[in-house]
């Protein structure tokens, strides 16, 4: 197995920390995060590389924008989805492979509104390995001949991230925390990088994604 350069690891580093702090603060504020996937970056799609896996509590999850939604599920208060469930039997609030959820930016019961956001991520640790150091995958020719193996850009990153979260936090019906763990395979954001260089910001986009919620 080839050494991975002090350089390599340094920038890998910092390149984890940057997409950790824009993906969880984006969570947390009700922000989407599909644009992070490489599902609608245009250099990979002209490239023919494969849709992101998206894996959510054991479900597959077909599109970033499925995910959006789901998140945006999680942000609504337990008093709201109580009040839905009652009006209508038939009505479920629970997303399903054939049904996800669909985006609700705000409800109301009882005549009251709530505002995003009302789900807290809360990191409590993360750690980045670099699996390819010599990623070049659709990379355009000349980035790879501007950055070389060791120079810390062409890598392929698995990142995993944990901690707490707290769903649909209302003052009328509060939510339990949870325990989270977020695993990712992340790749260069080649568009990102020639426009911008090495230290653009969000660099990386993610390809595989598998998360999971659970009570301690």
């Amino acid at each position: 197995m080839s050494s991975v350069s002090e350089n390599t690891i340094r920038s890998s580093v910092e390149a984890t920390e940057a997409f950790i702090t824009w993906y969880y603060d984006a969570l947390n504020k009700g922000r989407p995060v599909a644009s992070g996937y490489v599902n609608s970056n245009k250099t990979y799609q002209a490239a023919n590389h494969a849709p992101a896996d998206i894996v959510i509590n054991g479900l597959l999850v077909n599109t970033p924008e499925e995910w959006d939604a789901l998140l945006e599920k999680q942000r609504i208060p337990n008093s709201v989805l109580e009040a839905n469930a009652a009006k209508s039997d038939s009505s479920t609030t629970t997303a399903t492979a054939e049904k996800p959820a669909t985006a609700a930016p705000s409800a109301s019961t009882n005549g009251k509104e709530y505002k995003r956001p009302l789900v807290q991520y809360h990191v409590e640790s993360w750690d980045t390995h670099v699996i390819n150091a010599d990623y070049t995958f659709a990379a355009p020719e000349d980035l790879i001949k501007k950055y070389s193996k060791g120079a810390g850009v062409r890598m392929m990153l698995l990142v995993t991230a944990s901690g707490t979260v707290t769903f649909g936090l209302d003052k009328e019906s509060p939510s339990k925390k949870q325990h989270f763990h977020d695993t990712f395979t992340l790749v260069p954001n080649w568009e990102v990088i020639a426009r911008a260089g090495s230290k653009a910001t969000r660099r990386y986009i993610i390809t595989s994604h598998n998360y999971r919620a659970y009570y301690p």
